[in-house]
């Protein structure tokens, strides 16, 4: 699936969380309170944060290699294959999930 078409996915789901906004521009990503917890990178990857448990649940169900950006290890980030692309329903579960576990983080002071 091309990048476009995933940021449209995105745009979708980050609209159905009120007080949500996409910032970033060759990678689009969400934040709250200061903790980024998911992304669209500029290959067209999409990828969301969970907690732990959400993530060995999510495994059994989607592959959950590590992912990797900027030759770093986005620790408790999982990829988002075309096939949950394709099953926005589906999508649209686990990126709540994405946002509730961004709402338990710890705020971070931003840099700005």
């Amino acid at each position: 699936m091309d990048r476009d078409a995933v940021v449209a996915i995105y745009d979708r789901l980050i609209a159905g969380h009120a007080g949500l906004v996409r910032k970033g521009k060759a990678t689009a990503y969400t934040a709250l309170n200061g903790n980024m917890f998911s992304f669209v990178g500029p290959d067209g990857q999409m990828c969301i944060r969970l907690s732990k448990v959400e993530i060995a649940d999510y495994g059994r169900d989607y592959p959950n290699d590590p992912v990797i950006r900027y030759n770093s290890v986005m620790n408790g980030y999982v990829a988002v294959p075309d096939a949950l692309l394709d099953d926005e329903g589906a999508l649209t579960g686990w990126f709540a999930k994405s946002v509730a576990f961004a709402r338990t983080l710890k705020p971070k002071p931003t840099k700005k």
